[in-house]
């Protein structure tokens, strides 16, 4: 499963466009193409950042459905929006994915400690 490439809202697009549209009235040609090359640069590097961030994953604290509770989760996305989680449940006929909002997701779920996972465990 591909990871969800981070999106531009479309409020900062009409933003920009509309921002450009007034400088270029106002005959400010350089100053608008510096700032969509100011943009252009921020989003390549956002997009950087995205590549190289490794998975995060995600214990259940509790039972949620069909999820008991220590299963591991993948965070498929982490945005205003919420934080939507895909579930590793072996046995399911279909997909578990959960969305918590972001200031309750603290009494259903858990950051995986990284520190007690590396690699070398797993060659033993």
């Amino acid at each position: 499963m591909d990871r969800e490439v981070p999106k531009v809202k479309l409020e900062t697009v009409i933003k920009l466009c509309t921002e450009g549209i007034e400088m270029l009235s106002q005959g400010k040609v350089q100053e608008t193409v510096n700032g969509l090359m100011h943009t252009l640069e921020m989003a390549r590097q956002m997009m950087a950042v995205h590549k190289a961030r490794g998975e995060v994953w995600v214990r259940a604290k509790v039972k949620l459905g069909d999820v008991p509770p220590g299963t591991r989760g993948w965070l498929l996305r982490n945005d205003e929006g919420g934080m939507l989680i895909f579930w590793e449940v072996p046995d399911s006929p279909r997909p578990l994915v959960d969305l918590f909002w972001r200031d309750s997701f603290q009494e259903y779920i858990e950051l995986e400690d990284r520190c007690n996972h590396r690699h070398d465990h797993w060659h033993q």
